[in-house]
């Protein structure tokens, strides 16, 4: 019926509405390490030894990797979330504070209200790819949940890694034959990120 559709899409919008003002980094913090992994990958620590202050381009123009989010989630949700917890990156005082902040850097945001359809299909990885002019071959995906793992296999990418501090248990990740490594711990990510780029 019409009108359900209406008032369910009413109240969608409100919860999701609700839900992104509750987000700061106590409601919604990185785990532990998390800010210091991105750092370390827009700077280009994990494929050479550069220094994150070697450039101050916009928007990817660092030595390091381009950085891009999606979630199943509203994608208002995935830029609170950034917002609150990406770290500063620059200690550039001339640079306002979002401009010195990670956040500034994720060339591609988005959740499941701005992709054609939500993860577990691929088309939220293909949009993130158009928008960061890369092929999926080249784009190593990471979530926690089995979604994550066939919407990277939809997609074609490079890796699909699984972390186990999310919301899904080690068994239930195990069991999804799409990832190509699980990790326990920040420093098993690093690893794992490190040997899919070196491909």
């Amino acid at each position: 019926h019409p009108s359900f559709e209406s008032v369910g899409e009413d109240l969608g919008k409100k919860f999701d509405d609700y839900y992104v003002q509750l987000v700061d980094m106590s409601t919604a913090g990185f785990y532990e390490g998390i800010s210091d992994l991105l750092v370390k990958l827009h700077c280009g620590d994990l494929v050479s030894n550069s220094s994150c202050e070697s450039t101050g381009d916009k928007g990817g123009g660092t030595r390091g990797i381009q950085l891009g989010a999606l979630t199943n989630a509203c994608v208002e949700y995935a830029h609170a979330v950034l917002k609150a917890n990406c770290p500063r990156y620059s200690t550039d005082s001339s640079a306002d504070d979002e401009d010195k902040s990670i956040y500034s850097r994720f060339t591609s945001i988005h959740g499941a209200n701005s992709v054609p359809r939500p993860k577990p299909f691929g088309d939220g990885i293909l949009l993130c790819c158009s928008e960061m002019k890369l092929d999926p071959s080249e784009v190593i995906y990471v979530g926690d949940a089995p979604t994550d793992a066939r919407a990277a296999v939809d997609a074609k990418c490079r890796a699909a890694i699984g972390v186990l501090w999310g919301s899904n248990s080690e068994e239930c990740l195990k069991e999804e034959k799409g990832f190509n490594a699980l990790c326990k711990n920040v420093k098993e990510l690093e690893t794992a990120i490190a040997h899919y780029l070196s491909f």
